[in-house]
């Protein structure tokens, strides 16, 4: 008998094995390959140092990533008002003691020269809180009450990451909010109000100089960018420009001659589709576009499959993350976007973005593993 206990130990985890959702492991896996070769091509020359950087939080964001799976995903839910309070707690602690760069306040600076970025993780947390208040409220969502206790849940951290300041960071909490309540039920005329006063409020925000200067320089850029090129409208112009080269099959890897000379700013994180554009062309772009498609359908297809309420809000909030970062990201390095400061996921350089988006395929795994079915 105690011999057999080890047999059916063993079975039981092959069989667990089985439930791994190998089209999400395999695209994020060759997702995490393409961006560590294109950090590599776009910072060899200048500063090596990133690249292992990378590589070192490459392997926190693994295990962490590994650990979330092994975990059942409602354990999170029976968390979700300390994790929010952990969220507003963060965001605090940044404005309070975080490092400025670039005239903005969002890193917290830690031992060997690593910088922590509270605002990517908080996008996370909101949606692991907010899928929790939504599948324990059901139908109040669709109550006034309902609804605007949904929106002043992402409100708050919001408003922190806007105080920072980021734009971007506030724009990704606000699309995942209205996704998730948007998949929670809630009324089309609420979500259309909304719309709306999103975009009286952003008029307000721009008529009473909440906005910064660079802000608005960035926006007016992006409707004529020939208007401040050395300026606002440069990262527009370089990109176009840096595009266009790549023509359709590129300049070939590590070639590529506006990254080298280094006329692409922020070239190894906000902008780093410009050097796959340029060096991979138009082939490899589609090719980078197609991979990331597939990523968000392994993303969907657990989305429309689980039986739970709370897990399909956490994939329906985790795949308007990645849809929205992408959308933004390439949007605004082609020039269809205004500059906002949007990483790629898995490509840009970023330690805290890149642990988010693998303990984000890590809470994805876990709903696969806790909750399929095995078929023998």
């Amino acid at each position: 008998m105690a011999a057999q206990t080890p047999a059916l130990g063993s079975l039981a985890e092959r069989l667990r094995l089985r439930q791994v959702d190998a089209p999400l492991l395999l695209t994020t896996l060759l997702l995490i390959g393409v961006g560590l070769a294109m950090l590599y091509s776009a910072t060899y020359q200048w500063s090596p140092a990133v690249f292992r950087k990378q590589l070192a939080l490459l392997a926190v964001g693994a295990a962490g990533a590994i650990a979330l799976a092994a975990i059942p995903p409602r354990v999170w839910l029976r968390f979700s008002k300390p994790l929010y309070a952990l969220n507003v707690l963060m965001l605090l602690g940044v404005l309070a003691f975080g490092a400025e760069r670039k005239g903005a306040q969002r890193w917290l600076e830690l031992p060997g020269g690593f910088q922590l970025q509270p605002s990517e993780f908080a996008k996370l947390l909101l949606i692991l809180t907010l899928a929790a208040w939504l599948a324990r409220n059901g139908a109040a969502i669709r109550t006034p009450k309902g609804f605007m206790l949904s929106a002043l849940h992402m409100a708050v951290p919001a408003l922190l990451v806007f105080k920072q300041p980021d734009l971007g960071t506030s724009l990704v909490f606000a699309a995942v909010w209205f996704a998730m309540v948007y998949l929670a039920g809630a009324r089309a005329r609420w979500l259309w109000l909304t719309v709306v006063a999103g975009a009286l409020g952003f008029a307000g925000l721009w008529h009473f100089d909440i906005l910064r200067d660079y802000q608005k320089a960035r926006l007016v850029s992006f409707l004529d960018p020939e208007a401040d090129p050395k300026q606002s409208g440069y990262h527009i112009l370089q990109a176009r420009i840096a595009v266009g080269s790549g023509q359709l099959t590129g300049k070939g890897y590590l070639h590529g001659t506006q990254k080298n000379l280094r006329y692409i700013p922020e070239q190894h994180t906000d902008f780093i589709f410009v050097v796959v554009a340029e060096e991979l062309g138009f082939v490899g772009s589609v090719g980078l576009l197609g991979l990331f498609g597939a990523f968000l359908y392994a993303v969907w297809r657990i989305m429309m499959t689980t039986r739970d309420e709370y897990h399909r809000l956490l994939a329906g909030g985790i795949l308007t993350l990645f849809t929205f970062h992408l959308l933004t990201n390439v949007g605004m390095t082609i020039g269809l976007f205004p500059v906002v400061g949007i990483p790629l996921p898995f490509i840009s350089y970023g330690g805290s973005m890149l642990i988010t988006a693998l303990a984000a395929v890590g809470l994805l795994l876990a709903i696969r593993l806790h909750e399929s079915p095995v078929r023998l």
